[in-house]
């Protein structure tokens, strides 16, 4: 991308002064950290109303104050393992992976999405590993049964980056018996027209938009008839770091 080195180097300043990596003792703090900030009343009683036989298509909190975001987007940033990766739509309306040449040729109606995704996680971003751990606790899961009503467990993590263009088309994550998602927003500074917005639809027409402000938390119903997805990020500047994870019938 041409604007890429200009969006990484924004973000590097926005992170100078946190270290790149959490200490081992800092990121066994940061796991326990996580599961109470996760298990609070203000985020069950919001998953709440995502219940079976609730409209409602998403809701959102501000949950993380800055000092726990900071050490995330730290590690995040630093990675030398993130990858562009862009996804075509298929005429069975599956989905596949493109290189940049063939997404670039395809039709715009046939271009899915393009992200920078981060598949491997380096043993030494203990901070990002002690986060993952934490949403897969148990504890969690047993908070998550009992706000939502139904047993829940935990399915899976994507880690995103959003730089200028990148955007996620409409869709639904209706796979291996998902009920839910959370999205973290980690990046600072987002203000009106940078883009990268979550957008999510209920059957009934219902529809909410999430801003992803630093520290935000968004709850979305993930059932047949509802669809989610991410507005192109419009800013040549602004980059939109963000961990979804998913919940389902619990196995």
């Amino acid at each position: 991308m041409q604007d890429s080195a200009q969006t990484t180097s924004v973000m590097e300043q926005r992170t100078a002064a946190v270290p790149d990596h959490m200490g081992r003792d800092a990121a066994i703090a940061f796991h326990g950290r996580t599961i109470e900030l996760l298990t609070t009343p203000p985020v069950v009683q919001a998953l709440g109303q995502l219940r079976p036989g609730s409209d409602a298509p998403a809701t959102s909190l501000p949950l993380m104050p800055a000092d726990f975001t900071g050490p995330l987007l730290a590690e995040l940033a630093a990675l030398p393992t993130w990858a562009t990766e862009q996804w075509l739509l298929t005429p069975d309306d599956n989905v596949q992976p493109a290189d940049a040449d063939e997404f670039a040729a395809a039709a715009p109606e046939r271009r899915f999405s393009r992200s920078g995704c981060l598949r491997d996680i380096p043993k030494s971003a203990l901070g990002i590993r002690a986060f993952i751990s934490a949403v897969k606790s148990p504890k969690v899961a047993d908070a998550f049964s009992t706000a939502f009503g139904e047993p829940v467990s935990f399915r899976s993590a994507d880690i995103a980056r959003y730089e200028a263009d990148h955007y996620l088309r409409r869709h639904s994550d209706t796979f291996d018996d998902r009920r839910f998602g959370l999205v973290f927003f980690l990046s600072p500074g987002w203000t009106a027209g940078d883009g990268g917005e979550l957008v999510v639809e209920a059957p009934s027409g219902a529809a909410l938009t999430t801003q992803p402000e630093q520290g935000r938390l968004a709850m979305l119903r993930i059932n047949p008839g509802y669809h989610h997805s991410v507005c192109r990020i419009r800013s040549r500047s602004w980059v939109r770091y963000s961990i979804a994870v998913h919940f389902g019938t619990a196995k």
